[in-house]
């Protein structure tokens, strides 16, 4: 339950690296019955048991956004006692504007109906067959409740830094941190 006490211990990274960052890319996936069959929060880890349209054991699929290296990142920020975690993702797109342009005006229009999710780059042996599966930070919750904006600036100088910084926001999550544990393929991949 959502409500139990365990202890915090820092041995419990097993001797493994932890470097700060997010890849360089976030996979989009729209909560509809096409692209997701279920989801729900897990009481006993943090993280979304989420279940894929299709046949048993498919992988979600959604479409992939490409940014700028080290732009991306998900902070999030506790909303007090029993409110919640408001959880932020960023990145800057500066090659492929155009088409990051036609996505975030559908982003915008879908009044949060998606959800967000940025890879942290490691792999966990999860399934029962023992496969490597992609570890995974998540923007949104089960109900849709993100929002989407972006910046532009096209840079002064020539070699200035130039594009479009997105945010997701979702006000509110029941964990600081959410993963899932998973593959997203890209669906509109040739």
């Amino acid at each position: 339950m959502a409500c139990n006490f365990n202890s915090v211990l820092k041995g419990a990274n097993q001797c493994k690296e932890n470097p700060a960052g997010v890849s360089n890319y976030c996979m989009i996936v729209p909560l509809d019955s096409n692209h997701v069959a279920s989801i729900k929060v897990n009481d006993e880890k943090n993280q979304y048991d989420i279940t894929a349209a299709g046949t048993g054991g498919a992988a979600l699929k959604g479409y992939r956004i490409d940014f700028k290296g080290q732009t991306g990142q998900v902070t999030s920020e506790d909303n007090g006692p029993g409110k919640g975690n408001t959880v932020t993702g960023t990145g800057r797109v500066e090659i492929g504007i155009d088409e990051f342009a036609l996505m975030s005006r559908t982003l915008s229009n879908l009044d949060g109906n998606f959800l967000c999710f940025f890879p942290t780059g490691v792999k966990k042996a999860l399934t029962a067959e023992g496969t490597p599966v992609t570890e995974w930070l998540v923007v949104g919750n089960p109900t849709g409740d993100i929002t989407w904006s972006r910046a532009s600036d096209t840079g002064a100088a020539r070699g200035d830094d130039h594009g479009t910084t997105f945010t997701v926001v979702c006000d509110f999550q029941v964990y600081d941190t959410v993963k899932y544990y998973g593959e997203i393929d890209q669906e509109d991949a040739a």
